[in-house]
């Protein structure tokens, strides 16, 4: 945070006069012996100072690119093990699907009995299983489905084609070993030439991810295997390309022997370079090899591929696979050291047992530790400037010595002075701030520096930009926005007084139905205005909507947090959150958005209106869970139950179906604008008002002390 323009001490003692200052100085400087002497001591300070500065700089340096590092690493993780998880789920409810293992068990009995493949292949049950399932991968996002039996025999697919071909037993019949022991597993990206002999030339030729799931038989024996094929530059690689920090990092997965499982930030000059065909994609066409200089810079290497040494973090990554001790299958290198490109880089990997593969992130040294350069070219003036200007740096000293003496520093930003914290999240800071001329309250947010990427930047900029285009007064209003001297960002808002709404709920349980349409009218409202705007907030959650007092009226909504709007109207715009998991609440997200998180209009918006007003009448959430998976399941597949079986005060029917209508899994059955949904919440209020005396007696109960100042809600 930028410290400026200081404010005097009233109790600092006066400061020695020019004249003492001059007889210090002749003292100091009165012979040349002294004056050489003087020089070489301070230029001696200032060179240990200016090293231990260094130090210093670099150290806390290297300990922020680790923690940062290791951060987006274990989100990523996370993320990619969230998706397994949930298409483990998605493969075992089909597995179990009575139809299903009606069919598969009919097939399995017919590869059993020997005769030709056509014999399975060319039979009914085959036809009915795959049109049961097309729908599924069509859901899904799926490429094909194969049913493989304990010898490895292809019994049943999508693709008549291969019907009857054995998978390789040293390859994928030991991948899907476990499956037969009644464990569903994932499987890395496998070329069709590795994963089965002589693959027909068909649609499948690009690497597959595989789901493989057991399905039982009338003894709960596991007799086959389902397995669910995704393309692995989609939905897979996409998980792991969504952290890119900087301009030179990126996140890629690799196997035992190296070889890369996903898609490369850096395809045309990995061709231009030659590691792999001018039409080929870097996902199991290359090895994460050292070349032994920047290939970008023109160096040619004096070794073909294969004999080139593994990176730096492969090999060591590769090398902990026999490790148990989870804390040994992870690292981190802060040393540069050359990637696959030749480029000096830095890096963090895990290798996951589950999968058998490693992740790994790496971002450019030269990058990492700009401002170590800036640093060593600071530090160079400096001494370079300090021989020949001894004499004026130790007056200069004196000088600022006497004016600290009679002056402070105030914290401030701009013309806000800050009082005190209020809040900190994430991403950001919100301070108690007054202006210096207007002496009006206000709330300051800051940018946390250490976050300060070109990621979280713009979504810092575009959530002041899209929040000050609108009006409504149940939105939070933005005052001001810039950048201090040394790089923070920050914004000016509205000081509220009030709670949110998870505060109000968790605190005094459900709302009664004639205060919670009264919210959810005001939050309609101001819906309304994003929605005409061509936006959709996307998160819409109990944590940022304020119930406020303001100008005398009592429960006034503001809501808050325009982080992660979109922008529906503008679609070839950048959305610069497309990791949901990190960036929103999966509680109020709408399933369109966990399947496809690019797939939202409105009507996502009113489905997340419909879970708060759950909440609200409630007095819990819409669904309890104890994983993500869990969660996801819940929110894409069970209906959900109307809120008057939960809540403790009586609902009006038209109430209650409201909600639910606000919850349909399919937008169509929702409804279609929040204009439609205003007009049932305005007919519903004229039956059931909540007037101000009510809210006032309410707010009144509790005092000033139940507040909650300035809600750290969207910091």
């Amino acid at each position: 945070m930028s410290l400026s323009e200081p404010a005097p001490s009233g109790g600092t003692p006066p400061a020695p006069s020019q004249d003492g200052l001059s007889r210090l100085g002749a003292r100091l400087f009165g012979t040349r012996g002294r004056r050489n002497a003087t020089v070489l001591t301070v230029s001696l300070a200032i060179a240990l100072l200016g090293y231990w500065t260094y130090a210093g700089v670099r150290n806390s340096l290297r300990e922020v690119r680790a923690g940062g590092l290791q951060t987006v690493l274990a989100t990523e993780v996370s993320a990619l093990q969230i998706w397994v998880d949930e298409k483990k789920a998605d493969a075992e409810r089909w597995a179990g699907d009575a139809q299903v293992r009606g069919y598969v068990r009919q097939l399995v009995a017919l590869a059993r009995a020997g005769g030709p493949a056509s014999r399975f292949c060319d039979a009914p049950v085959r036809v009915h299983l795959a049109e049961v399932l097309k729908r599924v991968l069509k859901d899904e996002g799926s490429a094909t489905f194969n049913v493989i039996d304990r010898n490895g025999l292809i019994i049943a697919s999508q693709f008549r084609e291969y019907c009857g071909l054995q998978v390789k037993q040293a390859t994928f019949l030991a991948e899907i070993a476990e499956v037969f022991e009644g464990r569903t597993r994932f499987i890395r990206p496998y070329p069709e030439h590795e994963r089965i002999y002589k693959p027909p030339v068909i649609k499948l030729d690009r690497p597959l991810v595989w789901i493989e799931s057991p399905v039982r038989g009338p003894q709960d024996e596991t007799i086959a295997a389902l397995g669910f094929g995704k393309f692995a530059d989609q939905q897979f690689s996409a998980i792991l390309g969504v952290a890119r920090p900087g301009k030179t990092g990126e996140v890629y997965a690799f196997d035992e022997s190296g070889i890369m499982l996903s898609q490369s930030r850096f395809v045309d000059e990995i061709r231009a370079a030659g590691l792999i065909a001018p039409d080929a994609s870097p996902m199991l066409n290359m090895q994460v090899r050292d070349p032994g200089g920047d290939l970008q810079a023109g160096h040619v290497p004096d070794l073909e591929p294969a004999a080139r040494p593994l990176t730096r973090l492969a090999a060591i990554a590769i090398a902990s696979r026999a490790k148990s001790d989870p804390e040994a299958l992870r690292g981190i290198i802060l040393d540069p050291y050359r990637n696959y490109r030749g480029i000096d880089v830095i890096g963090a990997w895990q290798w996951l047992p589950a999968y058998d593969m490693g992740v790994a992130i790496e971002i450019a040294a030269a990058e990492a530790y700009a401002p170590l350069r800036y640093l060593n070219v600071m530090l160079g003036l400096v001494f370079a400037l300090l021989v020949a200007m001894s004499a004026a740096a130790l007056y200069s000293a004196f000088s600022l010595l006497r004016l600290k003496l009679r002056v402070r520093e105030a914290p401030r930003i701009g013309q806000y002075t800050l009082e005190k914290q209020i809040g900190e999240g994430g991403m950001a800071t919100v301070f108690l701030a007054r202006h210096a001329l207007l002496k009006r309250p206000t709330a300051v947010k800051i940018l946390k520096r250490h976050l300060a990427n070109d990621e979280v930047i713009a979504r810092f900029e575009r959530e002041v930009q899209l929040a000050s285009r609108l009006s409504h007064p149940n939105t939070v209003e933005i005052y001001d926005y810039g950048r201090t001297r040394s790089g923070d960002f920050y914004y000016v808002m509205e000081y509220l007084e009030g709670l949110s709404l998870a505060g109000l709920v968790a605190a005094h349980g459900a709302v009664p139905p004639a205060r919670a349409v009264h919210i959810l009218r005001q939050v309609c409202a101001a819906l309304r205005e994003v929605h005409d705007q061509g936006l959709v907030h996307r998160d819409i959650k109990p944590d940022n909507i304020m119930l406020c007092r303001r100008g005398g009226e009592y429960d006034v909504v503001k809501v808050l947090d325009f982080g992660i709007v979109k922008n529906i109207d503008h679609p070839e715009t950048r959305d610069i959150t497309r990791f949901v998991h990190v960036l929103g609440a999966p509680l109020y997200m709408a399933p369109e958005r966990l399947a496809n998180p690019a797939d939202v209009d409105a009507r996502s918006d009113i489905y997340s209106v419909g879970a708060v007003g759950y909440y609200l009448l409630a007095g819990r959430a819409l669904y309890e869970h104890t994983t993500d998976a869990e969660l996801a399941q819940q929110i894409r597949y069970s209906p959900p139950q109307p809120p008057s079986a939960h809540s403790p005060h009586p609902l009006p029917r038209e109430l209650d179906e409201l909600i639910v209508s606000c919850l349909a899994k399919a937008r169509g059955e929702r409804p279609q604008s929040v204009a439609e949904l205003l007009s049932v919440l305005d007919q519903l209020a004229a039956g059931m008002p909540w007037n101000s005396s009510a809210a006032e007696s309410w707010w009144r109960e509790r005092g000033p002390a139940f507040t909650a100042k300035s809600s750290p809600a969207g910091v």
